[in-house]
């Protein structure tokens, strides 16, 4: 589950890296308003970068805390392993929107 969680981590900074402006400062839009035509959340790169830091500490946070747990129990290391793969799936599908509205 955890190399899942990583390959889903490389996939979206490859996403990030390619899909995104390159220009220094420029914003770029994290939400966009549907329903008034207009952007909701306006951030840098350095807003999406970050975000990606803290999940990439994440998921290696997790996976220490499931390695030390394993041997206790193994349930729980399952249900951490999971919830990374499912957060690091949501962080996948956030960059794909996040690139294809800018």
């Amino acid at each position: 589950m955890f190399s899942g969680s990583i390959l889903l981590l490389v996939a979206s900074a490859i996403v990030g890296f390619v899909g995104l402006p390159q220009e220094p400062g420029g914003p770029f839009i994290i939400r966009f308003d549907v329903a008034s035509h207009e952007a909701g959340l306006l951030g840098g790169s350095g807003t999406f970068f970050g975000v990606l830091g803290i999940i990439v500490f994440m998921v290696a946070l997790n996976f220490m805390l499931a390695l030390e747990v394993y041997n206790r129990e193994k349930f729980l290391s399952y249900a951490i392993g999971a919830t990374t793969l499912l957060i690091t799936t949501l962080f996948l599908i956030a960059s794909i929107n996040i690139t294809s509205i800018n």
